[in-house]
């Protein structure tokens, strides 16, 4: 497994010991096996760089957010495609209650897959969805094709994830990851997603957990200070949430959300957008 795929270890080792607390914001049995030794390894020293700023509650928020954003997409809006880009060690296949009918895609690169897969089979897991896992690149341009292998209808509603991954990827990866996305989501089929600015990957504060995932070779690639235009471009309406604000807080986020005006401060973006 490449670095990049490692960091998926990282972020389920900050599930695993979300789950372990008595106000959870969600339960994710698989996750410290998902984990493994080396996941929190990655955790520890990730919050040891940047104590104060606890990467952990970042992906806790996120998580939490994100299952909101999907549930509501099948359960409210109606899609029964969810394309999970990058899945990593997400294991929401497993502990979300989807609608009946729903159809899960998993994309990412094969050795992470085959890694959750057996840690699934060993934990005698069993998806809650119809899922299926797709082993691809998605910086290569056959991954829409080999969705479409998996039987995925671009005519149909869908709702898209790519979290915790445009920021390793690069600006011209990003835009295409989009522009592909559109073309096979039909209109209202919605779409997640979660970015960084570019104050962010240039400050100080941010230097020493920057450093240690440029170090584990995983480093910051891309961030905007403009997540609606961007998203804009590739036919996608953002709406646009910092965690801290009402829709992310769950009572848990402690830091004052600054407003998006103010310049020069570094920012953290959940996206819900809507093909238009």
């Amino acid at each position: 497994m490449d670095s990049v795929g490692l960091t998926s270890r990282w972020m389920a080792a900050a599930r695993a010991r979300e789950s372990q607390r008595l106000d959870r914001l969600f339960d994710d049995p698989l996750a410290a096996a998902l984990a493994g030794p080396e996941g929190f390894a990655w955790l520890d020293e990730l919050e040891r760089a940047q104590p104060w700023g606890e990467p952990a509650l970042y992906v806790v928020v996120r998580t939490r957010f994100f299952d909101e954003f999907l549930l509501r997409a099948t359960w409210e809006a109606g899609a029964r495609q969810v394309v999970l880009l990058a899945a990593g060690m997400d294991a929401r296949a497993f502990r979300l209650g989807w609608p009946p009918g729903t159809r899960l895609y998993e994309l990412d690169r094969p050795e992470v897959i085959d890694a959750k897969d057996a840690v699934a089979s060993r934990a005698g897991a069993h998806p809650a969805c119809e899922r299926q896992t797709i082993s691809v690149d998605l910086e290569h341009p056959s991954w829409s094709d080999a969705l479409l292998s998996a039987e995925y209808e671009a005519q149909e509603w869908s709702v898209w994830l790519a979290e915790g991954l445009l920021f390793y990827m690069t600006e011209a990866a990003t835009r295409e990851l989009l522009r592909g996305a559109s073309v096979l989501a039909a209109p209202h089929s919605q779409l997640g997603a979660d970015l960084v600015n570019r104050d962010l990957l240039g400050s100080p504060v941010m230097w020493p957990l920057l450093e240690v995932l440029s170090r584990r070779g995983a480093p910051g690639r891309f961030g905007t200070n403009d997540p609606e235009p961007l998203f804009a471009e590739h036919g996608w309406e953002a709406e646009v949430t910092q965690p801290g604000e009402r829709e992310a807080n769950y009572g848990r986020w402690p830091y004052p959300v600054a407003p998006r005006r103010m310049p020069g401060v570094p920012r953290l973006f959940l996206i819900r957008a809507q093909r238009s």
